[in-house]
């Protein structure tokens, strides 16, 4: 009797926990409702892909009655068929709940074995819990174009016609798609997302508070019984992602519960997540960056609601055509502007230089620009010169504005008091300008340790001019020194920056500028990164512009943008000294 009542018991918990989370009607077969069709294939990667030789399988969805010469409205999944997402596609089209769309289910990459006695490269993690673009770029350039061109698909290039999900790792995967490419999808739903530490997820709460909003709509789901291991807490995790989402403005939704590691909670309100990411979908399409405006990040005090403007492209060189004199060098990664407003942008080894004011001109010299700087006045200046004669700083020929250029590898500051600080090689220097010449200044050692000093690429000073910065090429830590009479004294590291950057400026309130792969990131006067702007291409260098010193300008190769910003920047060789306000502590 007891055996019999255990056994009972046993299966009572079986059918029990089966139930736990049972789907609806939605998510069954209906009579009387068309189909959709199925194809299964796969896929393997060549030499030069994101992921060389890996092999994965995949199936696309096709709706009833699909014509394949339209644009197609679609849904990427990864791990392959999840959710019983064709059944409940077929249901919700047919009721109109979402648009027509077509399904796309991946599978992750498997490099297959060597042979018989070795283990294959199983790819999943490595994909799909990573923070990087890579995914998104093998998904978007390599792999959605391979299986159009194969099946004679012709899917949407409006990135709200796109939404992408997936479970666990999957799950971070689409987020992160979304994230770097909302210029290709826009609505994501995560089941049990792995927002922990295994590839830099776990970042991800205090990244989408520092960034600005992007245009996503964003459905999150786990429980109380999702994973707790070494890597993280999934369940705090994804509610630390919900709510750093509310804060920063994003059109999100959850729903929580008491379930595990697994796809039964997001399987049940799937139907439900695909009526409210596709809500309004014949008539408002279009999902919006902040849409309720309550958007908390603290990047609007300074560049409010504006946007990117292209200000100059350089013109491409015909295909197969070698770099000659005449021809444009798209090299424009330095741009530094005047008390004026005028903006100069140029390159290491270009010759050409791009003066931005009302008009814009440009000025070929028979050596490349290396180092600009604008200063106060000055005629001829020479104020560092080798033996042979190559390394030389003067002003720039031919140009009405103070400017000074130097080879590539130096940076230099210049203060209002013709004091100029010269970074080469782990070693400083500090020049007194004169008309006409330049005494030569001393080394500056006997600070101490230098290890805070850097191979410095990027140097700009405080507002009130008595700090100078410095950083390192491709560098995430910001280095300081306390300007004196003799020199420099008390250097130290300031800031660590939360992406490795390539130029520096700073605005009349003492915010730090940095320019870095991802976009401009801002740090208030205590060294802490408050807020990131994204750029439309990656920014080398920046420094503020036009008039009133109020737009932001960054040089990204070949093309200079600007943005407008409620701050002011700074111009220190032209300028008195500025005090700013004290930060909060």
């Amino acid at each position: 009797m007891r055996r019999f009542l255990f056994a009972l018991l046993a299966l009572s918990v079986v059918a029990s926990a089966a139930d736990e989370f049972p789907p609806g009607p939605d998510s069954k077969p209906q009579q009387g409702i068309a189909k959709g069709t199925m194809i299964k294939d796969a896929y393997t990667a060549k030499d030069g892909s994101v992921f060389p030789g890996t092999q994965r399988e995949y199936q696309i969805y096709l709706p009833a009655g699909h014509d394949k010469a339209k644009p197609a409205v679609f849904m990427v999944f990864q791990d392959g068929v999840i959710y019983q997402a064709p059944v409940v596609f077929d249901n919700l089209i047919a009721k109109k709940d979402i648009p027509p769309l077509v399904g796309i289910f991946i599978k992750p990459g498997v490099v297959p074995a060597a042979n018989d006695n070795a283990l294959p490269r199983f790819n999943r993690s490595y994909e799909y819990d990573s923070v990087t673009p890579n995914y998104s770029q093998f998904l978007i350039d390599e792999f959605l174009p391979a299986i159009e061109a194969k099946h004679g698909l012709k899917l949407s290039t409006d990135p709200n016609h796109a939404a992408i999900s997936g479970n666990s790792s999957g799950g971070i995967c689409a987020f992160m798609v979304a994230w770097h490419r909302s210029d290709r999808f826009r609505r994501v739903f995560t089941g049990v997302g792995t927002y922990v530490g295994i590839h830099g997820a776990d970042q991800l709460p205090v990244l989408v508070r520092k960034f600005e909003p992007k245009p996503l709509r964003v459905f999150l789901q786990s429980g109380t019984g999702d994973n707790n291991l070494y890597c993280g807490d999934w369940w705090m995790a994804n509610q630390m992602m919900e709510r750093s989402l509310t804060w920063a403005g994003y059109d999100v939704n959850h729903t929580w519960g008491e379930g595990g590691h697994n796809a039964k909670h997001a399987t049940q309100i799937f139907p439900d997540v695909l009526r409210w990411l596709w809500r309004d979908w014949q008539t408002s399409i279009e999902v919006k960056a902040n849409p309720k405006g309550e958007s908390k990040w603290k990047g609007y005090e300074v560049v409010g609601a504006g946007e990117w403007s292209k200000v100059y492209s350089v013109p491409p060189l015909p295909k197969n055509q070698p770099l000659t004199e005449e021809a444009e060098d798209p090299d424009l990664h330095k741009c530094k502007a005047d008390a004026m407003g005028t903006v100069y942008a140029y390159g290491y080894a270009t010759r050409l230089l791009i003066r931005i004011a009302d008009t814009i001109t440009k000025q070929k010299f028979k050596h490349g620009v290396g180092c600009l700087v604008p200063i106060k006045s000055a005629k001829t200046l020479r104020f560092w010169q080798e033996d042979n004669g190559d390394e030389v700083i003067q002003k720039v020929p031919e140009q009405t504005d103070p400017l000074l250029f130097a080879p590539a590898y130096l940076s230099v500051a210049v203060t209002s008091d013709s004091r100029a600080f010269l970074a080469r090689r782990r070693t400083l220097s500090v020049f007194e300008l004169k008309e006409g010449k330049v005494d030569l200044g001393v080394y500056i050692r006997g600070m101490g340790s230098l290890s805070w000093l850097p191979d410095a690429t990027a140097m700009c000073l405080s507002p009130d001019q008595t700090q100078l910065y410095l950083l390192g090429d491709y560098q995430t830590a910001v280095s300081v020194a306390k300007i004196t009479p003799n020199g420099l004294e008390h250097g130290q590291y300031f800031c660590t920056l939360d992406y490795p950057s390539t130029g520096l400026c700073v605005d009349t309130n003492g915010w730090l500028y940095a320019a870095c792969e991802v976009g401009i990131q801002v740090c208030d006067q205590a060294g802490r990164v408050n807020f990131i702007i994204p750029t439309p291409k990656q920014p080398l260098d920046v420094c503020f512009g036009g008039k009133d010193l109020s737009e932001l300008f960054i040089a990204c190769g070949d093309t200079i943008y600007k943005r407008p910003t409620k701050a002011k920047g700074v111009v220190s060789g032209q300028q008195a000294p500025i005090k700013p306000a004290p930060p909060k502590l």
